[in-house]
């Protein structure tokens, strides 16, 4: 008996390796590359820093609450240095026998690092205002397509638009003040905003890494079935999120102004604004919703260049569930901040959840796992 030829044809144990884990952990390295190159930065010049972890306001990251931000920022770079040579070492050595169980860990610390320790309410409010700033520009497109594609849309839209213009001549001043104001807020957040996108994008990423390692390994199949049976209702409920939020702002129209309208009257940029970030939450719930709607899986008629066609199940996986870890991760500084009235006019700690179990759910419809595990049974039982 030969003990080394005996090794050799015993099977591995590991999982293999397949594209989607390849790729998911590529996108973690550059990632971990991107955050720990932008907090190096951070640490060399303060100045840039004053902003983001060194600001006065300790909400601007959840780990504020117990270390500096001086700390964290060194912190933050040294996770993100680990994250890049785990995810190098994953890429170069996968045949190493403690690589894959060390890059799981890795992969554990960054998400729980980069989507929890490191995002506050500013994370909330970057991206509430990056979503209200493409409210406009998303119903511009849409109201040029459906002209193009939708002749009955033509005379609605045109009125619609009609109306969109007498209002932008009689409030241009407030449009000016508006667009005034927040063009120097934006330069001025501009390290923040970036350090919340790369953060976010690079826990989204090593997420991605533990999902499909889960995945390769069948451990989440039963799971997955389970949600994806229930998914209507999960992505109903995901849907009832940002309805608070909404709500509340409708009531800027009204004479009864609620969640801090009082000042409407004073400064109506900021009722611009309030019915802005409103809006954002509406197309929240209308982009919840296209999880189980039809043109969530095809594209409709008026979407221009892919009318027809299947909706890469990314398109939709990638941003739900990057969506519903912030949401997750910035559940704990919300209810820090605002309390309980804040939990429940804008409650992260319910939506983030539902709407991480509406993305799962419908990763699996797209995957078809029903079907799959419709099409074992007879085999099993046979």
């Amino acid at each position: 008996m030969n003990p080394l030829t005996d090794r050799a044809q015993q099977p591995s144990t590991r999982q293999p390796r397949t594209r989607r884990g390849e790729r998911a952990l590529t996108w973690a390295l550059l990632g971990s590359v991107l955050v720990a190159v932008l907090t190096g930065a951070l640490l060399v010049l303060p100045e840039l820093n004053a902003e983001v972890y060194l600001s006065d306001q300790v909400t601007t990251a959840l780990a504020r609450t117990w270390v500096s931000g001086q700390v964290l920022t060194g912190a933050l770079l040294g996770v993100a240095a680990l994250g890049a040579a785990a995810a190098a070492l994953g890429r170069i050595r996968p045949d190493r026998g403690w690589v894959t169980p060390a890059t799981t860990i890795t992969a554990a610390i960054q998400v729980v690092t980069f989507a929890v320790l490191a995002q506050g309410m500013g994370t909330l409010s970057a991206f509430g205002y990056l979503t209200a700033l493409a409210v406009p520009v998303i119903l511009v497109v849409l109201g040029v397509q459906l002209v193009r594609t939708r002749p009955r849309a033509r005379i609605p839209v045109a009125l619609a638009a009609i109306g969109a213009g007498v209002l932008l001549i009689t409030g241009r001043d407030v449009v000016a003040s508006y667009v005034t104001n927040m063009a120097p807020a934006l330069l001025r957040e501009a390290s923040h905003l970036l350090a919340v996108v790369l953060t976010m994008a690079t826990a989204v990423a090593w997420a991605a890494v533990l999902l499909t390692r889960a995945a390769e390994a069948g451990s989440l199949m039963r799971a997955t079935r389970w949600v994806t049976r229930h998914r209507v209702l999960l992505t109903v409920l995901a849907a009832l999120g940002p309805l608070p939020y909404g709500l509340a702002r409708l009531t800027w129209l009204t004479p009864w102004p609620q969640l801090g309208g009082d000042a409407v009257a004073d400064d109506p940029a900021m009722a611009l604004q309030g019915l802005l970030l409103g809006a954002a939450a509406w197309l929240g719930v209308v982009l919840t919703l296209g999880l189980v709607a039809r043109w969530g899986e095809v594209f409709p008629r008026w979407f221009p260049g892919r009318a027809g066609r299947p909706v890469p199940p990314l398109l939709a996986i990638i941003p739900g569930g990057g969506v519903a870890l912030m949401l997750c991760g910035s559940a704990i500084p919300l209810l820090q901040t605002l309390g309980l009235e804040g939990a429940l006019v804008f409650p992260a700690w319910f939506w983030g959840p539902a709407l991480a179990l509406a993305v799962w759910g419908y990763a699996g419809h797209r995957a078809g796992v029903l079907k799959q595990g419709a099409a074992a049974r007879p085999d099993a039982s046979g």
